[in-house]
C-alpha cells in the first residue's frame, strides 16, 4: 500500500503513526527500502534494512503512542524516483510514561512501484537537519586534484 504521489507519502505514514498502525506504516516503504533510525526512540542511529528492519523501526515510533505532524518542503521528480525534503515533529510517551517529543528534518528518496504508488526507498529523518552537522563528526570528506582521489583528514 502506497500513496498516488511522492508528496503524499510522508503524510500518509503521518496517518497511519497517528493511528497507531504498525502494519500501515511498513507499508509506505518498499521491500529494499533504508530507514535511519533515531537514537531518542530506538536506542540507537543504525540503518534498518529491509521488511523486518523497516516493521522494527515503525514500531519503535507507534510505541510512543504518537501524534505526527508532517510539512512535505520540497520535491524532484525523476522517472519512477523523486527526491523529497519534508520537515516533522512527533509527540508522544516514551517507555518510562515521560512525554517525548522529537522532531527533524528529513531527506527521503520515494520510488513508484510498478502499480503506480510510491513509497519510500531511503528515509534519513535528520538528512537536511542542520544540527545534524553540529552534533555528529564530519564524514571523510574526498577531493579529486591532479588525476587522483585523495581522502582529507
Amino acid at each position: 500500500m502506497g500513496a498516488p504521489s511522492p508528496e503524499l507519502v510522508d503524510l500518509w505514514l503521518a496517518r497511519a503513526f497517528n493511528a497507531q498502525d504498525i502494519e500501515a506504516a511498513a507499508a509506505m516503504y518498499h521491500p529494499d527500502a533504508t530507514v535511519v533510525r533515531l537514537a531518542q526512540v530506538h536506542g540507537s542511529d543504525n540503518v534498518a534494512r529491509g521488511g523486518d528492519g523497516i516493521r522494527d523501526t515503525m514500531a519503535g515510533y507507534i510505541g510512543l503512542k504518537p501524534h505526527m505532524d508532517v510539512v512535505v518542503h520540497h520535491t524532484t521528480l525523476s522517472g519512477d524516483f523523486a527526491l523529497c525534503r519534508s520537515q516533522w515533529r512527533i509527540a508522544g510517551i516514551d517507555a518510562g510514561g515521560k512525554p517525548i517529543e522529537v522532531h527533524h528534518h528529513a531527506m527521503e528518496v520515494m520510488r513508484r512501484l510498478p502499480n503506480g504508488e510510491w513509497v519510500f526507498f531511503i528515509d534519513h529523518p535528520w538528512g537536511a537537519d542542520v544540527s545534524w552537522s553540529v552534533a555528529r563528526p564530519p564524514p571523510t570528506e574526498y577531493r579529486f586534484t591532479d588525476g587522483r582521489v585523495k581522502e582529507l583528514q
